[in-house]
């Protein structure tokens, strides 16, 4: 019996250990796991806080927008029922006539007769731009000419974009213009212009320029033409007169 007693200690005092060491070894297991773990941020970041997009782009395209709409389109027409007369230079058609003819607010028409022929255009002033929307062959006497209704014209999609916003230097549309300057100053045989908007266009062999006043609209207008083989030519169209 006494020998059963102590084989039933040693039993208690081995498992008795063995349950100590399991202590130990766990208290020191979750103390090394408390010492990995990075510590926590004193201001750790909101929800959402790492996933936000940048602003910068659209913001700027706002901007970009909201200058465009501040400029007054129709500002950039010659006077209902004006007549123009440009002086051209470089061709025989490009002097030219350009009868002016409001058809509402929103849209302004153009007779433009050269001599060889007499071309309709009618644009119509946007949010952000003015667009081109008839330009085309008139058989009729200019002064005889119906001009289409408003209702017809509103349906029309664009054919080109005339000019477009905000109306500073760098500012490109169409895939094709430019505003290379903003304050230049023109002088041509009806009067000396300041601030004036250049337009530029170029391709291969070719650069083409349009001047804008604030209540005159294109005042100038120049094509230069090269070729390897061939002489430079230039064609210029500039304001005589209005009346």
């Amino acid at each position: 019996m006494k020998k059963l007693f102590i084989i039933l200690s040693s039993l208690f005092f081995l498992n008795a250990c063995n349950d100590e060491e399991k202590d130990v070894e766990e208290t020191v297991r979750s103390s090394e796991n408390i010492e990995e773990q990075p510590p926590k941020s004193e201001n750790p970041p909101k929800e959402n806080d790492a996933a936000q997009p940048s602003n910068s782009n659209s913001e700027e395209e706002e901007n970009h927008n909201d200058e465009a709409s501040a400029v007054e389109f129709n500002r950039y027409f010659k006077p209902a029922d004006s007549t123009a007369y440009f002086i051209g230079d470089g061709n025989e058609y490009a002097s030219y006539s350009e009868k002016t003819k409001w058809l509402s607010e929103d849209y302004i028409a153009t007779i433009i007769d050269n001599g060889g022929a007499v071309i309709m255009k009618v644009y119509r002033i946007e949010d952000h731009q003015i667009v081109l929307i008839v330009d085309e062959l008139v058989e009729t006497d200019p002064d005889h000419l119906v001009y289409p209704e408003l209702e017809a014209l509103r349906e029309l999609p664009a054919l080109e974009i005339f000019l477009a916003g905000p109306l500073k230097v760098g500012t490109s549309f169409d895939q094709r213009w430019t505003i290379v300057e903003t304050d230049f100053t023109l002088v041509t045989p009806y009067q000396t212009f300041k601030n004036v908007i250049v337009l530029e266009e170029t391709g291969e062999g070719f650069t083409n320029k349009k001047y804008f006043v604030e209540n005159y609209g294109v005042v100038k207008t120049v094509s230069i033409m090269s070729a390897e083989l061939t002489e430079e030519v230039t064609v210029t169209s500039t304001l005589e007169e209005i009346h």
